[in-house]
């Protein structure tokens, strides 16, 4: 007997905590939600190089001060072989479209995060709810993919991404609670 598709699931382990509790009814909305954030920060954490980080706030902020504002394009632009592949890229991408609409400031680099967070937690999703349809039946897959997403909905990007970037003081997220033991059930 199998203990579920997540322990099959070729996700990292985050991904694979926010599949299983996505797959148990027993955990609210508000659980998925707090596995989804630790999972999105890994992604960013092995994804992201920290020099490139610095490197789009530094952008930001000097763009904040100049008197062209379309000075920071080209700068940015610059950034494409640090920015590397994955998430580190679409930052990027989103932080040139939003510069492009008039955004300025570190209010780029956080909408840009922000966009990527939501993207890559809806991959996720759909990662998940595909890993599903293969191991499993298909409405238990839409189930799964449903409740991850209601906790993407419900989740602040824009506290994650500001957290990412550092532009406040980085809070400590909160690790799902493990249920020990009969008391520790369903909330009621």
């Amino acid at each position: 007997m199998s203990d579920g598709p997540h322990r099959s699931l070729p996700m990292r382990r985050g991904w694979k905590r926010v599949a299983e509790y996505a797959d148990n009814r027993a955990f609210e909305p508000e659980e998925i939600r707090n596995a989804v954030i630790p999972a999105l920060e890994q992604d960013c954490r092995r994804e992201i190089n920290p020099e490139f980080l610095s490197s789009l706030c530094r952008t930001c902020r000097d763009q904040e001060s100049s008197l062209f504002k379309n000075d920071a394009l080209p700068s940015l632009e610059a950034l494409r072989d640090v920015a590397g592949s994955g998430i580190g890229r679409v930052v990027l991408d989103y932080a040139v479209q939003t510069v492009a609409n008039g955004s300025t400031g570190l209010d780029i680099a956080e909408k840009a995060m922000t966009h990527a967070l939501t993207d890559r937690a809806a991959r996720g999703a759909r990662q998940v709810e595909e890993h599903y349809f293969r191991k499993s039946t298909k409405p238990r897959a839409h189930g799964v993919r449903e409740r991850i997403e209601e906790a993407i909905n419900g989740a602040d990007m824009g506290s994650v991404a500001r957290g990412i970037l550092n532009v406040e003081e980085k809070m400590a997220a909160a690790q799902p609670l493990r249920r020990q033991g009969l008391d520790d059930g369903v909330k009621l």
